[in-house]
């Protein structure tokens, strides 16, 4: 389907810019942009009246899995620390999922994500009970809600060898598959090489990870210095940093997401830096889990900003790290994050070979329409000021992925997933007081 946005209001963020433009979309892509355009023959037109069309939200990692978890019931004891919270939160979670839960945990967070206008998911996934096929499940529930995303499993040992090389090879597969799809149209789907954090991988864990990032040249995704147990496990069975570590065994590249990082040492920092990595903050899920607030002004350029499962919200996220960051006595301004932002959609830019943050011609029609009545005029210049303390997921109207509109006027064709996903909550809940 071909489409002739007339009268929107394009919005840029790096550099940050604001202007009446009609968008032609064809084949995916954005393949014309400027006043006043022609309809062409069989061309649908869609007339915005001025509304504001931006390139759609990059959630730069999250836990698809964790959606089912929003007011479970307590878990057996209040933990005690950042240990406690996975074992007795979200390691008895991830247990109990099986194909029908992952299934309707993705497919609610999905449609949770478009809704709240994010058109690309990073996500770091775990069903230790059913590993296998679990990122076709993943993926299934993504491409009928209609996102692109990049999916991985995480690998650990935590479960024992045998789970652990269950992980790795379902990396493999969804790599290997990734790249059978890379040439179909629309190939709106990538892999990485997954792995929970340090602490609970050994040597030749790491190792095989990093066999098999060189093995499909990808990126590994992983936490990092979450919390302090990690670095101390790190100090005190391999006498490293947890970044040393990954790159003693070759498991930093470009292309790697090291997610949270908020107690890396500086050398560690350095190290990531100099492998050209990418830091995903995670400021909602870090204050959540009061495991401290990362330093980010230490980590350069190549910062992303991630939700850790706490939904999608790019916009309710960028606006947490902007007032956290303010409360932390940092004097970077709401631009910073507006920055932040476009490192996502550069971020997704790369792993997908396509332009997804400019709706410049050739750029990838991922796109959301905002119906966002402010009582200031929006400029270039004051762009950055309007998503800190005007601009919400509210104002998300339409969405659209690869030139197909997922959403339009607030709907979706799939808008009854949540009472099968309230079902599939009530079955997991069961199974997680049983472990």
């Amino acid at each position: 389907m071909s489409y002739l946005l007339k009268s929107p209001t394009v919005v840029t963020l790096e550099p940050p810019a604001v202007e009446r433009a009609d968008l032609r979309i064809a084949a995916g892509k954005v393949i014309e942009r400027g006043p006043e355009l022609e309809q062409h023959e069989d061309e649908e037109v869609i007339d915005l009246d001025g509304k504001f069309v931006l390139p759609g939200m990059v959630c730069a990692h999250t836990h698809l899995y964790s959606t089912l978890a929003r007011g479970m019931p307590a878990p057996p004891r209040a933990p005690a620390n950042f240990r406690e919270i996975l074992e007795l939160i979200w390691w008895r979670l991830d247990r109990a999922l099986d194909e029908e839960t992952i299934y309707w945990s993705a497919m609610a967070g999905a449609m949770d994500a478009a809704r709240a206008g994010a058109t690309c998911l990073f996500d770091h996934h775990a069903s230790p009970s059913h590993i296998s096929g679990s990122l076709q499940i993943v993926r299934e529930a993504i491409e009928e809600v209609g996102l692109r995303a990049v999916l991985c499993y995480e690998v650990t040992d935590r479960g024992g060898t045998p789970e652990r090389n269950r992980g790795l090879e379902e990396n493999r597969a969804f790599l290997s598959w990734t790249a059978r799809s890379a040439s179909s149209s629309p190939a709106l789907f990538r892999g990485m090489v997954g792995a929970h954090a340090s602490f609970t991988l050994d040597d030749e864990s790491l190792t095989a990870c990093a066999s098999l990032m060189r093995e499909f040249d990808a990126g590994l995704h992983v936490h990092a210095a979450e919390d302090m147990c990690d670095v101390e496990d790190a100090r005190e069975k391999y006498g490293l940093g947890v970044v040393e570590r990954l790159a003693k065994h070759d498991a930093l590249n470009a292309q790697t997401i090291l997610a949270h990082a908020i107690h890396l040492s500086d050398e560690d920092i350095e190290i990531a830096r100099a492998a050209g990595v990418w830091f995903a903050h995670n400021p909602r899920s870090n204050m959540n889990n009061r495991v401290g607030y990362a330093p980010i002004a230490k980590f350069g350029e190549r910062i992303v900003l991630g939700t850790d499962g706490i939904g999608a919200d790019m916009f309710e996220e960028a606006r947490f790290a902007f007032f956290k960051g303010r409360d932390a006595g940092l004097v970077a301004g709401a631009d910073s994050w507006l920055r932040v932002l476009a490192n996502n959609h550069r971020f997704a830019s790369e792993a997908f070979g396509v332009d997804v943050g400019s709706l410049s011609p050739g750029a990838a029609a991922d796109l959301i329409v905002l119906d966002y009545q402010s009582p200031t005029p929006l400029t270039g210049d004051n762009l950055a000021w309007h998503f800190a303390f005007g601009i919400s997921s509210a104002s998300v109207e339409s969405v659209m992925v690869n030139g197909r509109i997922v959403i339009r006027d607030r709907l979706h064709p799939l808008d009854d997933v949540y009472g099968e996903s309230r079902k599939a909550s009530e079955k997991l809940w069961a199974k997680m007081r049983e472990l």
